[in-house]
């Protein structure tokens, strides 16, 4: 009843059924004067009430369409393209070990909006990026985020608080792996994908045509236009604040200082965080949170806002997207539907999922009889598993290479049982060849597992997870090379349970994935990919 309200009361309805009656007093008026009086039969028959109704239907009709094209386009799902880094990490014998990182555009600010390259991370829970004030290497080399430059922008606080010129502010330290930034707080407008395409703005004077003091005049005019714009840019037809469809007003960390490593061997310029609240400072930090409130990309399921989807490429034919207020049908395969699972231990902030079992090869496994869990992330290049199951799982699943030395042909598959849904991985999707990428040592960081946060003072909102591409104690033979899984070891500290998996872009890959933060929730379908079969 809402939405038909909502429809009725807009103005493509109102004005399709204000045009119809227009036209038929027209047509009825001018048909009356045609008419001679003995033909007032032929007047009777054009105000025959069935005439009028259909007529005021298919005006009516013909104004709901239009409104539901446009609401479709304005408040419907919002999806950004991905592109994938490649980082080295080190060398050892010639071979090259790499982590992956997935990222798109942003802009921050209005009414000129600063472009941005963003990692969007489920391990964490802000927006980071690098500011202004930022005079190290790292951040030189990135775009920065100038707040003199939004006209929306505030300094505030970690309390959302204004912060008065020259007055003390709060600032958090995040360690991110090897390396930390630190930042003070703003907020902003923030909207996903690039920036919309405006109008050319006015030639400026030439120069020597105005004095100083009139350029300065200038300027302020313009600063005060611009406000203006905003201001009445706020109100939607109906006299209702609105959102631009894609944008929320998020606060946000910027980054006054950022080590080298690891951000100097980053592509992008910055984190978004989509963890659960608990991975932020408050939940106006939160993007997820703050889109629920304020956020225009989805009216047509209740709260979508705080839903999105990870569709992950496997090849140069198709595009690594993120989509935001719902999902994209598209990115499963035929014949397959999402199963979503519950998240477990919400408050921790991490889409984690009860484990049921675990099998390699077939044989299933003790060591998850008394409970285990599974992060989802999204910066996560391998799959993690406990240091205590490594070596096992890396015994049951390695096997012969083929006679070309590769490891895309059949072999041991690792099932993770969640529940309502089972993971299957194969040896494509994990497995590499031994003597070449089982013998060294992967680090991997990662932007996940907060040790807590105390604003003005260092905190940890993240912290290192090793990877190591697990060996067995025999000595492979190098005549006949063996695949092994490529598998992250990590053992993770309290809150999260000592035995907890890390499902990262190996599973991402084969399987669409949505988070959906109302219940809080994650499903999984089989992804279809554009070089493999259709097969359900």
């Amino acid at each position: 009843m809402d939405t038909l309200a909502t429809a009725a009361a807009s103005r493509e309805v109102q004005s399709a059924v204000l045009g119809g009656a227009l036209a038929l007093f027209v047509h009825v008026v001018k048909g009356a004067f045609a008419q001679k009086p003995r033909s007032s039969s032929r007047l009777r028959c054009s105000l025959r009430p069935g005439r009028l109704l259909a007529a005021f239907g298919a005006c009516s009709l013909g104004g709901l369409c239009v409104h539901a094209t446009k609401n479709a386009v304005q408040h419907g799902p919002f999806s950004v393209k991905l592109r994938r880094q490649l980082i080295p990490l080190h060398s050892e014998d010639g071979v090259v070990h790499h982590k992956s990182a997935y990222y798109g555009q942003i802009t921050v600010g209005a009414p000129t909006p600063q472009q941005f390259e963003v990692v969007f991370d489920t391990g964490s829970g802000h927006l980071v990026l690098p500011s202004i004030m930022c005079r190290a290497e790292t951040c030189l080399n990135h775009r920065r985020y100038r707040r003199r430059a939004s006209l929306v922008a505030k300094d505030i606080d970690v309390d959302g608080s204004l912060v008065m010129p020259n007055q003390a502010r709060d600032q958090i330290t995040v360690s991110y792996g090897t390396g930390e930034i630190t930042g003070i707080f703003v907020q902003d407008k923030v909207c996903l994908g690039p920036p919309a395409p405006k109008e050319p703005a006015p030639p400026s004077p030439a120069a020597g045509s105005v004095s100083g003091a009139s350029l300065l005049q200038l300027d302020r005019a313009r600063v005060e236009t611009a406000k203006t714009q905003l201001q009445e840019d706020e109100d939607d037809d109906d006299g209702k604040p609105k959102t631009e469809h894609g944008c929320v007003d998020l606060r946000l960390v910027s980054a006054t200082d950022m080590t080298d490593d690891p951000f100097s061997s980053f592509q992008f310029d910055g984190v978004l965080g989509l963890g659960l609240p608990s991975l932020s400072q408050t939940s106006e930090f939160n993007f997820l949170e703050a889109a629920s409130v304020g956020g225009s990309w989805s009216s047509l399921v209740p709260d979508a806002e705080r839903m999105f989807g990870v569709f992950l490429a496997k090849s140069a034919q198709e595009d690594s997207e993120i989509t935001f207020g719902g999902w994209e049908n598209d990115h499963i395969l035929n014949g397959h539907q999402l199963a979503f699972c519950d998240v477990q231990d919400s408050e921790e902030g991490y889409w984690q999922l009860e484990v049921y079992g675990i099998k390699a090869d077939g044989q299933k496994l003790d060591f998850c009889d008394d409970g285990c869990r599974a992060v989802v992330d999204t910066g996560s290049s391998l799959v993690g598993v406990p240091s205590a199951l490594g070596d096992q799982l890396v015994d049951l699943l390695r096997f012969p290479a083929s006679p070309e030395g590769g490891c895309y042909g059949p072999g041991p598959r690792l099932e993770i049982d969640l529940g309502n849904f089972t993971v299957i991985l194969d040896p494509a999707d994990i497995a590499r060849l031994e003597f070449i990428e089982g013998q060294a040592e992967t680090n991997e960081t990662q932007a996940a597992l907060p040790e807590g946060s105390e604003v003005g003072n260092t905190s940890s909102d993240n912290m290192l997870l090793s990877a190591g591409a697990s060996q067995s104690s025999a000595e492979p033979d190098a005549e006949a090379p063996s695949c092994v899984p490529m598998l992250m070891h990590i053992d993770l500290p309290e809150p999260l349970h000592p035995k907890t998996l890390i499902l990262g872009e190996p599973v991402l890959q084969r399987y669409y994935t949505v988070f959906d933060a109302r219940a809080p929730k994650v499903g999984f379908a089989a992804a279809r990919h554009a070089l493999e079969a259709e097969v359900p």
